[in-house]
């Protein structure tokens, strides 16, 4: 059974129908080249969420565009590219929304089944522009625990944003194509 924060999906469907937060991310639109794409994925147990990673080979460029789905500069895509003019890219998962200091995005939910009675899962990316520069950081949280049905929830997947511990973590630096 999977479990879904109502009030989050509500709300996101609410901005959507409304025009969205009003908060613009359009400093951020645009092809950047990337210069350093590091990656870590804990295989059977967690890693430091500060780890350095592996360095990435791909992709050469990335892409922050408005969502096409919404249309509306507060949904920005991730898209990988081949190319500084952004034609050839591949969209990702990860859709930011503007706020703060720069874009971001944050899920958790929680599932019981699998072989665990519970199983927790938090994310969340994070896009900040000096620039020309732009700093991607990606993280995912995991917890398989024997924690009873009841104390399976949403909010106890929420309480892994505090852990140190990650199961996979993505940091991308890139310099903004003029």
């Amino acid at each position: 059974m999977r479990r879904a924060r109502v009030a989050g999906l509500l709300g996101l469907t609410i901005a959507a129908a409304c025009g969205g937060s009003g908060d613009d991310g359009a400093a951020f639109l645009g092809v950047y080249q990337v210069t350093a794409h590091v990656a870590a994925q804990g295989q059977g147990a967690a890693i430091a969420c500060d780890a350095a990673g592996a360095p990435v080979a791909t992709p050469a460029f990335v892409k922050l565009a408005v969502d096409e789905f919404f249309d509306d500069p507060s949904f920005i895509r991730l898209w990988e590219c081949d190319d500084a003019a952004g034609a050839a890219c591949a969209e990702t998962l990860t859709l930011f929304n503007p706020g703060g200091p720069g874009l971001a995005t944050e899920s958790a939910n929680s599932q019981i089944g699998g072989g665990f009675p519970c199983q927790l899962y938090y994310t969340k990316a994070t896009a900040t522009l000096a620039e020309p520069t732009l700093r991607l950081d990606l993280v995912e949280k995991y917890d398989g625990t024997d924690r009873p049905a009841a104390q399976c929830t949403v909010e106890a997947a929420e309480g892994l944003a505090g852990s140190p511990d990650c199961q996979r973590i993505e940091r991308y630096d890139a310099t903004r194509v003029p």
